[in-house]
């Protein structure tokens, strides 16, 4: 399965449980303390691009703050459901290596991307991390996690499981590659936490690391 088929691969089980991920995650935000971390770096009205969106429970969040808020997903049925729950918005559908179709050279102040790197094969992931850089502003913010481990793999998906299909595909990072990506950032803060429980991707849940970092000046 090459890197284009297994981008595909998620984006179809993500259309999938999109209903129940909508139900259970739409409006719910967890690790308050990090996003809270987040904000000390924003200034006011700033625009964040979401890259993996899901049902828009971000939108939810940072829209109440005053934040201009720009979301991106490559599941149709995710932003159909994020339209339910919170109305329209500015969301596009496509995936996170085309960001460039959509966005001039230092346009966003801030890129928000929780969850979602973690399914990018390696190649995809440099070329995201490289485009991420070219389109923030001068000091943009860009705020990541990523499972910790040093392997490729399709896991288990709960929601997937009451749809025929229980696997999801994975790329676990160590900690000195995702240092290398970020190699253009200055790492202006760092946290880690196990992810566990019914609704976490993986038997055994997962090692995150949640990073935020400021662009570099070249």
């Amino acid at each position: 399965m090459d890197s284009l088929e297994k981008r595909k691969s998620v984006m179809k089980d993500y259309d999938l449980i999109a209903k129940q991920y909508s139900e259970e995650f739409g409006t719910y935000i967890e690790d308050l303390d990090i996003y809270k971390e987040y904000e000390k770096h924003l200034t006011p009205g700033s625009t964040i691009l979401d890259l993996g969106a899901g049902s828009g429970r971000t939108y939810a969040y940072f829209n109440k703050k005053g934040y201009k808020y720009i979301a991106l997903d490559f599941s149709e049925k995710m932003k159909e459901y994020a339209y339910i729950i919170h109305g329209e918005f500015p969301y596009i559908v496509d995936d996170i290596v085309n960001i460039k179709n959509y966005f001039e050279k230092e346009s966003i102040d801030s890129v928000f991307a929780i969850y979602s790197l973690f399914h990018l094969p390696l190649e995809d992931l440099k070329k995201a991390i490289k485009d991420i850089y070219d389109i923030l502003k001068e000091d943009g913010i860009l705020f990541l996690s990523f499972a910790l481990g040093n392997k490729e793999e399709f896991v288990d998906e709960p929601y997937l499981e009451e749809n025929g299909k229980n696997v999801l595909y994975m790329n676990y990072l160590t900690k000195r590659e995702i240092y290398e990506l970020l190699n253009d950032f200055d790492i202006i803060y760092e946290t880690k936490k196990h992810e566990s429980g019914d609704s976490v991707i993986g038997e055994d849940g997962n090692d995150a690391i949640y990073i935020i970092s400021r662009k570099k000046r070249k």
